[in-house]
């Protein structure tokens, strides 16, 4: 009977953490070797909130396990690529329309803000954030008009938001 409850304890505990865990995907500009794709990594796991990073040196992409529990700010995230001395070609993030985690505390929408054409949005499970530093700066000319900057807390919460396309 007690490990019964003990292994029902355990899978509970195990669901609840996992829930808080998700994927974030970066496109990184200027990755041309393993020893770059390394930096960058190291760098990403310096990260209080990063579980774990995947480097993909043939699609210049890096995979991180977030950890939503945790304070997240995708600045810093942004901001190792940037360290690293690479820059961000595109920065996606979970859809709301599928998180069921908080995120610093508040429901998902009120960190986020869509800025694109509400005809033509689809996610398929990722948003792609809108700013300097969280785009190629092509991609970023053609949007920067529709960015504030520098942006406003959402009055509700006082968090940081973020624009989406």
């Amino acid at each position: 009977m007690k490990s019964s409850l003990y292994i029902f304890v355990s899978f509970f505990i195990c669901l609840t953490a996992s829930a808080q865990i998700d994927t974030v995907k970066i496109q990184v500009t200027g990755l041309t070797c393993s020893s770059c794709s390394k930096s960058v990594e190291e760098k990403i796991r310096l990260i209080d909130f990063v579980s774990a990073v995947k480097m993909n040196l043939n699609l210049n992409e890096a995979t991180i396990l977030v950890n939503f529990s945790k304070q997240v700010d995708w600045d810093v995230l942004a901001k190792a690529v940037y360290d690293a001395g690479f820059s961000v070609g595109a920065f996606y993030v979970p859809d709301c329309e599928r998180v069921t985690y908080n995120i610093n505390g508040k429901q998902c929408a009120y960190s986020y803000i869509y800025i694109g054409d509400p005809h033509t949005f689809r996610s398929n499970g990722y948003v792609r954030l809108a700013g300097k530093y969280f785009m190629d700066k092509k991609t970023y000319h053609t949007w920067v008009k529709k960015i504030p900057d520098p942006l406003p807390p959402i009055p509700e919460t006082g968090n940081k938001h973020y624009y989406y396309f």
